[in-house]
């Protein structure tokens, strides 16, 4: 609170003290006191007025202060009642009491969304949940039979699949609790795992995977992590060149860490449009030309990689290739994960 603002808001009360104070100089004056005693009268208004103005601007400059200070460095605001001490005059009790029952009113309409939330999220977790029964029937069904139209049905199938994935996982990314377990995993395994689940997707799109991925045991959480190498080959398929079209999965260690790449010979992404595809429903020029997008996968991945403490980024050349990074970083906040 500056003084300025503060003398500017007590102009009433110190008019009132000048006016008070020039009617009893009046009055002693015409009761003939002596000058000096007039003098001494007016000092001692004079020093009444500017403690008393000093005393107050002190303890509100004092409250006001730290009321600033720690709101802006709160992030829910709604909780600063918390943060202070009640103060001891009547406009700072009055805002404290405001502010009290303010807090009060937004913590229950948060926790009414939270559990309105908590329901919505169970709801669709269970319709997830049944709607994957006859995906994995239909699955079931198609694995006898090998031929090309087989195939086919078995790619869409896949394709619903990923669809209810997205949607599961997007639920996990939006929620708070810690939904996932960081353990030691073997690269090679999981993207084997994402290569041998996505299979039907590559021969039907007639699509070589070269398997370069080491052996090393990562920190991660596998379903996530097999996940995000779903939506990342899933990407490379859908937009593929209809010549030679070949994906590539290679990892390397690094002074950071452990590196993940996954490199395909696409359309590639244009440099506009590189430094978005991270963005929540950005699908871009590619997803414009009519590839069915919902601009969701990659926001997802690097929601979740977030989650696990990982690194994800991209290069990409219009035309020519585009290639994701993985960074298995062994920093304080995966050790923090793992415990």
């Amino acid at each position: 609170m500056k003084k300025t603002d503060y003398i500017k808001d007590c102009w009433r009360p110190i008019l009132l003290w000048l006016l008070t104070g020039g009617l009893i100089q009046t009055v002693l004056y015409f009761f003939q006191v002596k000058k000096e005693l007039m003098i001494l009268a007016a000092g001692i208004q004079i020093l009444g007025l500017a403690g008393t103005l000093l005393w107050e601007y002190m303890r509100k400059n004092r409250f006001y202060r730290e009321l600033e200070e720690k709101l802006e460095n709160l992030e829910e605001k709604y909780l600063i009642r918390e943060m202070l001490k009640a103060p001891d005059f009547l406009e700072g009790r009055i805002l404290y009491d405001t502010v009290d029952q303010m807090g009060k009113a937004m913590s229950d309409q948060i926790f009414a969304q939270q559990r309105k939330n908590n329901a919505f999220k169970q709801y669709v977790e269970a319709w997830i949940h049944e709607v994957k029964l006859p995906i994995a029937s239909m699955r079931l069904l198609l694995h006898k039979d090998k031929g090309e139209n087989s195939r086919v049905m078995k790619e869409q199938v896949a394709r619903m699949d990923r669809y209810v994935e997205q949607v599961l996982y997007y639920l996990r990314s939006q929620v708070p609790e810690k939904d996932y377990v960081i353990r030691e995993y073997s690269l090679k395994t999981v993207t084997d795992q994402v290569i041998s689940r996505n299979r039907d997707s590559l021969i039907l799109n007639h699509i070589r995977v070269l398997q370069e991925t080491e052996d090393i045991p990562t920190r991660t959480d596998e379903k996530w992590l097999s996940f995000i190498l779903g939506q990342i080959l899933s990407n490379s398929v859908k937009y593929k060149k209809e010549k030679d079209p070949c994906i590539r999965f290679y990892t390397q260690r690094t002074s950071r860490g452990i590196l993940l790449s996954v490199r395909d010979n696409g359309i590639g992404i244009s440099k506009a449009d590189l430094p978005r595809i991270f963005e929540h429903s950005f699908t871009g020029e590619n997803g414009r030309k009519g590839q069915s997008s919902t601009g969701m996968g990659l926001y997802l991945c690097r929601k979740l990689c977030d989650r696990l403490g990982h690194r994800i980024w991209a290069e990409s050349e219009k035309g020519e290739y585009t290639e994701i990074f993985i960074e298995f970083g062994q920093d304080k906040h995966t050790e923090e994960l793992l415990h």
